[in-house]
C-alpha cells in the first residue's frame, strides 16, 4: 500500500510539473499581454520564445528628454527638433547577437527585407548593430537600427494600469515619490537566463537625484531573486546614477567594501531597464539597505528587539543612519552630543508600537557614548565601537571625497561581534554618485570649513567636513568621521588597514582582465559599461557638465614613490577630451585617473605612520637619540613602562633579542662618542 501511494504521489508532483512547463514552441497571446500595445513592432529580449515579459517595442531617440521648458527657450529649440527620424530597438546583453524575434501589432502585415511578418504574428530576422533596417507598412518605408548592450541583465518591470485608472508605471510612479505599485516583469541575465517573478511592489527613492528626469527606484519581489549571481535578496534599489556620467562611482565603492571585508556591503550589478516595453536607461541594481533575512542587513529583522514574552531586550541589534535630511515621517531621533539626526532603519517601528520611544532612546544613548569614546579616545572604545570597520567606513568616505560624508548615508548597524558583546560596526556603506571627483561642492561650506582643493585628488576632506548644524560648541562641531580622523587610536588602523586591504584592492582594480571576488579590474568594469553607457546616452539622457559638476576635461596626476614615500604630481596636465568634446570614454578615464591619484597621495600621507624609519637607540620613538632613551630603558627594566614592538627594536641595541642595562650603556657611550660596533643613530635596515 505505502508503494501505490508513493508512486502517486511521483505521478502527481510529475503531473503537477508538466503543467507548470509551457514548451519552448507555444505562441503566446500576444493580445492577452496586458502592456503589449497595438501598431507597434517589439523585440524580444530572451530567446525563451513563451516567455512574455520581455518584449520592448521600437522608440525613437530623444535628445532633449533632459532639459526643461527654460533649457529650451535658452538655446532656441523646440522639444520636437529633438525626436530622431528613426526607430531604435534597444536590446538587452541576454539576447541573442546575430537574430532578433519581431513582433508587430500593426493591423496590417510587415516586410523587413524578404520577411513578413503577419499582423499580431511574429518572425526571425537576422540583424546587427551597424546597419540601417528598412520596415515596409503600408507601402512606407520606416528605418530602424538595432543597439545591444554589454550590462550584466536587464530589468523588466511592466503594468500600464497601476492607479487602476489606465495610467503607465512610468508615469504614475513619477507623479510622486511615495506611489507604488505592483508589476509583473522579466530579469534578463547576460547569458540569456531568464527569472519571471513578479515585483510585489515598485515606488519611487532617493532624494537630490528623485527630483531628476531619469528616476531612480526601490523595487520588491515577491521571492528572493539573484541577478547574475549575486546574493539573493527580495529588495533591491535600482540607481539611475544621473549625476554621474560614468554610472561607476557608487559600483566601485560598494565593491570596494565588499573587497576589504565591510559588513554589509552592498552587491550590484549594471542593468538596462524597460517598464511596459519602453527602453529607460541604463541602471545600477543593488542591495537595497534594508534587514531580515532575505535582505543585506541579515542580524536586524522586525522583532529582534523583543524576547519571546513581547518584552524589550535589553540589548539588541539596530540598524541606524546619520540622516541630515530626516523628516517626520521617519523613525528618527536626534544626538545632541553630534547635532545630527539618526534615523532608524530597523527595527523600523510605527508610533503606536510597544518599545517606540524606548527604542529610540536606546539608540541614542549608545550612539552619544560610542560618540563621545571616539572624541576624547576613551579606554573603553573597542567595547562601543568595532575600530576595524568604522576606520574602513571613513577611509572609502575619504578616498572618495564624498561630499556627504557623516552628513547623510553613513550607517552603522549596532550589534554583537564574536564573542556576543554589542557594539557599533561601521557599515553599510552607501551613496557615492558625488565622489572621486565627481561634485564641486558648495562654495560656502566649504569657505566654512577652510577647504580650497575638494575637487583635487590631494588634500584631506572628512576631518574638516562640518555637522548640519553649524558646528557651534566643543562637541558637534565635527561629523563621527571627522572625529574619527582626530583620534589617534582608530587613524593609526586607518592607516594600516590602507596598505593592508585597500592598497591590494586598488591594485585588482587596477590590473586586467580579473574577476575574482567582488571587485573587478577597471577594463572588466568598462567593458560591462561600453555598451550600456552608449544606449543610455543615445537614447537622450546627458553627460553632465553642469554646475554641480566639476570640470572633468583635465586633471593633474601624481604618483606614489613607496621606497621614500614620497607623492609626485606630473608635470603636464592630462586631458580627457576628444576634439574638446567629453565623451563617457574620458569620463571614465578622468574618475580612474583621479582614483589613482586620490590613492598614491593617501599612501604617501599614511606612509610615515606604517613604514616610519626606526632610529637605532631610539627606544622612546621620537626620531633622535638622546638621553631619554636610555631613561626609557631603564624605567622599562624597572617594569615601570613597557617597551615593545617596533620601540623594542630600537632599543635592543646589540640586538640579542633581550632589552638589559647594556642597551642603556651603548647608548650613553654613543651620545660621549665612543666608537661602537653598533650603528646607534643610524636607520635600522
Amino acid at each position: 500500500m505505502k508503494k501505490l501511494i508513493s508512486i502517486l504521489l511521483v505521478l502527481i508532483m510529475a503531473l503537477g510539473t508538466l503543467s507548470m512547463t509551457v514548451s519552448a514552441d507555444t505562441t503566446p497571446d500576444f493580445k492577452s499581454v496586458d502592456y503589449i500595445k497595438a501598431d507597434m513592432l517589439y523585440v524580444h529580449g530572451a530567446s525563451a520564445m513563451a516567455e512574455t515579459q520581455a518584449w520592448q517595442h521600437w522608440q525613437k531617440l530623444d535628445i532633449y528628454r533632459d532639459y526643461d521648458d527654460d533649457d529650451l527657450r535658452d538655446m532656441s529649440v523646440n522639444r520636437e527638433d529633438g525626436i530622431s527620424e528613426e526607430y531604435y530597438f534597444f536590446l538587452p546583453s541576454g539576447a541573442d547577437g546575430k537574430k532578433a524575434e519581431i513582433l508587430n501589432t500593426f493591423s496590417t502585415d510587415i516586410t523587413i527585407g524578404d520577411v513578413t511578418i503577419p499582423s499580431w504574428g511574429f518572425a526571425t530576422i537576422d540583424y546587427n548593430t551597424t546597419d540601417d533596417f528598412k520596415a515596409v507598412l503600408d507601402g512606407k518605408e520606416i528605418t530602424f537600427r538595432f543597439r545591444k548592450s554589454t550590462a550584466e541583465a536587464a530589468i523588466y518591470i511592466n503594468n500600464p494600469d497601476a492607479d487602476g485608472n489606465g495610467t503607465d508605471l512610468l508615469s504614475y510612479l513619477s507623479q510622486d515619490k511615495e506611489n507604488d505599485a505592483k508589476a509583473t516583469g522579466a530579469i534578463v541575465n547576460k547569458d540569456g537566463s531568464v527569472d519571471n517573478t513578479d515585483i510585489k511592489k515598485i515606488k519611487g527613492r532617493g532624494n537630490t537625484t528623485w527630483v531628476k528626469e531619469k528616476k531612480p527606484f526601490n523595487v520588491t519581489y515577491e521571492e528572493a531573486v539573484s541577478v547574475d549571481g549575486m546574493e539573493q535578496t527580495k529588495k533591491l534599489s535600482l540607481l539611475a546614477n544621473y549625476q554621474d556620467s560614468t554610472l561607476m562611482r557608487n559600483r566601485f565603492l560598494y565593491d570596494l567594501g565588499n573587497a576589504v571585508g565591510l559588513p554589509f556591503a552592498s552587491q550590484s550589478r549594471f542593468v538596462d531597464l524597460y517598464m511596459n516595453g519602453e527602453y529607460i536607461g541604463a541602471y545600477q541594481l543593488t542591495q537595497k539597505v534594508d534587514i531580515g533575512k532575505k535582505n543585506l542587513v541579515k542580524v536586524i529583522e522586525d522583532e529582534t528587539h523583543l524576547n519571546e514574552d513581547g518584552t524589550l531586550k535589553a540589548e539588541f541589534p539596530f540598524l541606524v543612519e546619520i540622516d541630515a535630511g530626516a523628516g517626520n515621517d521617519d523613525y528618527h531621533t536626534y544626538s545632541s552630543k553630534a547635532k545630527c539626526n539618526l534615523t532608524v532603519k530597523g527595527p523600523e517601528l510605527d508610533n503606536d508600537d510597544p518599545y517606540y520611544n524606548d527604542v529610540l532612546k536606546q539608540v541614542q544613548t549608545k550612539f552619544d557614548a560610542m560618540y563621545t569614546a571616539v572624541i576624547q579616545n576613551s579606554d573603553n572604545l573597542e567595547e562601543l565601537v568595532d575600530i576595524d570597520s568604522l576606520a574602513k567606513l571613513v577611509l572609502i568616505n575619504e578616498l572618495g571625497k564624498n561630499w556627504d560624508v557623516g552628513i547623510s548615508s553613513f550607517y552603522l548597524t549596532y550589534m554583537a561581534d564574536e564573542d556576543g558583546n554589542y557594539k557599533f560596526f561601521g557599515s553599510p556603506c552607501w551613496d557615492y554618485d558625488n565622489s572621486l571627483g565627481n561634485a564641486t561642492g558648495v562654495i560656502n561650506d566649504l569657505n566654512s570649513m577652510g577647504v580650497k582643493d575638494y575637487e583635487e585628488p590631494t588634500g584631506w576632506w572628512s576631518i574638516y567636513k562640518l555637522n548640519s548644524r553649524g558646528g557651534s560648541g566643543k562637541t558637534g562641531k565635527y561629523t563621527l568621521p571627522g572625529y574619527a580622523m582626530m583620534n589617534e587610536t582608530i587613524l593609526q588602523r586607518m592607516a594600516e588597514i590602507w596598505f593592508e586591504d585597500f592598497v591590494p584592492a586598488i591594485e585588482t582594480f587596477n590590473s586586467e582582465n580579473s574577476t575574482d571576488g567582488q571587485l573587478y579590474s577597471k577594463d572588466v568594469y568598462y567593458n560591462y559599461l561600453k555598451g550600456t553607457a552608449e544606449m543610455n546616452y543615445e537614447l537622450g539622457w546627458r553627460i553632465h557638465t553642469g554646475d554641480w559638476i566639476c570640470d572633468h576635461t583635465k586633471l593633474l596626476n601624481g604618483t606614489y614613490n613607496s621606497e621614500t614615500g614620497t607623492y609626485t604630481p606630473d608635470t603636464e596636465i592630462t586631458k580627457y577630451t576628444e576634439n574638446e568634446i567629453i565623451t563617457f570614454d574620458g569620463e571614465y578615464s578622468y574618475m580612474v585617473d583621479w582614483l589613482n591619484t586620490r590613492a598614491a597621495w593617501l599612501s604617501s600621507e599614511f606612509h610615515d605612520a606604517v613604514y616610519k624609519t626606526l632610529i637605532l637607540g631610539d627606544a622612546d620613538m621620537n626620531e633622535t637619540v638622546n638621553i631619554k632613551d636610555t631613561t626609557a630603558i631603564q624605567k622599562a627594566l624597572a617594569k615601570i613602562t613597557t617597551i615593545e614592538g617596533d620601540a623594542m627594536k630600537c632599543a635592543d641595541v646589540n640586538a640579542d633579542e633581550n632589552l638589559s642595562i647594556k642597551d642603556a650603556t651603548n647608548i650613553q657611550k654613543y651620545l660621549a662618542n665612543y666608537e661602537l660596533e653598533y650603528a646607534i643613530g643610524q636607520p635600522i635596515k
